[in-house]
C-alpha cells in the first residue's frame, strides 16, 4: 500500500476516540467538520514506509467511525514517531510526530507527549499528599499497583502516625478524592486506611472541616473499593445521617448488592 492509503481511509472518519494504551486518558473527537478532520489527517500523515515493527504495543489508539457510526479502522501510535496500521511492510514513521503530539494535547491529551513523572495527573496527585508523605513521592506514586502489606504502605501509616487521628483520615480521604479514579496508585490512601477502625473514619466525617470531597472519598472506600477487611460492618455502622451523605456521594458508582440493601434502610 502507498503513503497516502491511511489518508485516503480517514477521508471518511466522522468521529475517532482516542484511548491512552498504557495509561487512562480517553477522549472523543467530533470529525465531521472538514477542517478538523483534515487537521487530524495531516498530523497523521506518513512520510515513509522503513519496513520495522516497533516491539511494544503502542501508547495511543485511534478508533475511527463514519458517519452512520460504523467503525472505519484502527492505528495506533508508537512512541510519537510511527503509526501501526494495515501496511504490508511494517509501520509508518509520521512526517511530523510533534504535530500529532500537538494534536493530542489540544484534545486533552498531553500525556504521550511527556515522561510520565511529568504527567499533569500524577503532578496533582503528588501535591495533594498529606504532608508528612511528600519525601515518599516516588515510591508510593508509581506506574504500578500496590499491596497493603507494601514496605512502603506501611512506612506510610508510621509516618502518619504522629497526626490525631481526625486530621489523618481527612487527609487520607482529601488525597483519595484528589484522583481521577484511573491510575492504580490512587488506591494507596485506602490501603493506608484499611486497618484504621471505622470510629475513627466516621469522627472524620462528622468533623466540622468535613466536606462533599472527603464523602465522595468515603464512598468509595467504603462501598466501591476492596480494601477495608470488614466493609459490609463498617456500612452497617454509619450512622443514620451519615449513611445518607455517603450514599448520596455514592451516586454514580456501580454498587454491589449488599451496599444497596443496606444503604436502602438509611
Amino acid at each position: 500500500m502507498s503513503l497516502t492509503a491511511l489518508d485516503d481511509v480517514l477521508r471518511g472518519a466522522a468521529r475517532v476516540r482516542v484511548e491512552e494504551i498504557e495509561w487512562y486518558g480517553e477522549v472523543v473527537v467530533d470529525l465531521s467538520r472538514p477542517e478538523d478532520r483534515d487537521r487530524l489527517r495531516a498530523a497523521m500523515k506518513i512520510g515513509s514506509l522503513p519496513g520495522y515493527v516497533c516491539a511494544c504495543r503502542g501508547q495511543v489508539r485511534f478508533e475511527f467511525s463514519d458517519v452512520r457510526g460504523a467503525p472505519l479502522t484502527e492505528v495506533v501510535a508508537h512512541h510519537g514517531v510511527s503509526l501501526a496500521w494495515q501496511w504490508d511492510s511494517g509501520h509508518g514513521e509520521l512526517a511530523d510526530g510533534a504535530e500529532l503530539l500537538r494534536w493530542l494535547a489540544e484534545h486533552g491529551l498531553p500525556g504521550p507527549g511527556l515522561s510520565w513523572q511529568e504527567r499533569p495527573e500524577r503532578l496533582a496527585w503528588i501535591a495533594a499528599m498529606p504532608p508528612a508523605l511528600e519525601e515518599m513521592a516516588g515510591d508510593l506514586v508509581g506506574h504500578f499497583e500496590m499491596a497493603a502489606d507494601s514496605k512502603h504502605v506501611i512506612e506510610a501509616r508510621k509516618r502518619l502516625q504522629g497526626l490525631d487521628p481526625v486530621t489523618r483520615v481527612l487527609q487520607l480521604l482529601a488525597w483519595s478524592a484528589a484522583g481521577t479514579g484511573k491510575p492504580p496508585y490512587e488506591d494507596v490512601p485506602g490501603l493506608i486506611l484499611r486497618e484504621t477502625p471505622i470510629a475513627e473514619i466516621i469522627a472524620a466525617l462528622q468533623d466540622p472541616n468535613a466536606d462533599e470531597r472527603h464523602d465522595a472519598a468515603a464512598a468509595r472506600l467504603l462501598l466501591v473499593g476492596n480494601s477495608r477487611i470488614k466493609q459490609r460492618l463498617d456500612v452497617a455502622r454509619l450512622p443514620g445521617p451519615l449513611r445518607i451523605r455517603i450514599r448520596e456521594a455514592a451516586r454514580g458508582h456501580e454498587l454491589p448488592q449488599w451496599a444497596e440493601r443496606l444503604l436502602l434502610n438509611a
